[in-house]
């Protein structure tokens, strides 16, 4: 489940690329007055929600339209956020300032068995492999031990898929056993790979961004963008895409990173 946004600017602006603090924070806004929320908020499960860049990236003229997109597999985050946005229209996320227009939900499904199609990622996906996930890929654990990126590796081409691909599936896994359906098996527990191909979107695999994880915390991370092939097995494959949509990928998705959208799908073919 997700629902979109329609921004109108009320003022000229450059487009800020480092936006993932402010507009956490923005949308924080419409959560907080829950203690629910506020309990989990900084825990490493946080509340359960994702959220695309304000899209088209470019700069920012008064009355220009742009979108977003927040993605939960929880429907009352959804619903509060609703609520809130409805009430308090103004939307700046730092010097990009806006006021909501309209608001549109939107059920995204990757379709039945026998079904393909592709997603991307709208943001991208931050990768970070602790000590015990690298020893267990065969990778040095120089930079882990030199105490660089909060204590952990950050996934690089050279690494191999197979880091990232187990990445994104147990943090696909954490999500299914905290806010998911107990009727499936989670991701971790089938052998079978989530996506049937992943290619590069960008030409240089990874990136650098700057990145505030909190007010005056000023980090550089790496990050990687991705389409996704699929072809759904089973009605629980058909689950752990679903929930992919609508939680995103990979770590510190409720910072902005890890977005998913459904770009391609196509039904299943007559006796498939």
């Amino acid at each position: 489940m997700r629902i979109e946004l329609a921004l109108d600017a009320v003022a000229d602006a450059a487009y800020d690329t480092s936006y993932h603090h402010k507009l956490r924070g923005r949308i924080w806004r419409g959560l907080q007055d829950n203690q629910e929320y506020v309990q989990t908020h900084d825990t490493k499960h946080g509340v359960g929600f994702a959220y695309s860049n304000v899209f088209p990236w470019g700069r920012i003229q008064e009355g220009d339209r742009r979108y977003l997109r927040i993605a939960s597999p929880r429907r009352e985050v959804l619903d509060d956020l609703v609520a809130h946005f409805g009430r308090e229209r103004a939307f700046d996320i730092g010097q990009m300032r806006f006021k909501v227009d309209e608001i549109t939900g939107h059920t995204l499904d990757v379709g039945e068995a026998g079904a393909t199609g592709e997603l991307e990622t709208g943001t991208g996906v931050f990768c970070a492999l602790d000590r015990q996930l690298a020893e267990e890929h065969g990778l040095g654990t120089e930079k882990i031990d030199a105490g660089d990126a909060e204590t952990k590796l950050f996934w690089r081409p050279e690494h191999g898929m197979e880091p990232l691909q187990e990445t994104i599936k147990r943090s696909l896994q954490r999500t299914h056993e905290r806010y998911g359906d107990d009727y499936y098996d989670g991701p971790m527990d089938v052998d079978e790979p989530l996506f049937e191909r992943i290619e590069p979107i960008k030409d240089e695999v990874t990136y650098a961004i700057k990145f505030q994880p909190a007010t005056a915390v000023d980090r550089t991370v790496l990050l990687s963008k991705w389409r996704f092939g699929y072809r759904v097995r089973d009605e629980t494959h058909r689950y752990h895409l679903n929930l992919a949509l609508d939680s995103g990928i990979g770590q510190r998705r409720e910072h902005g990173f890890g977005f998913l959208n459904l770009a391609d799908k196509t039904p299943p073919r007559a006796g498939d």
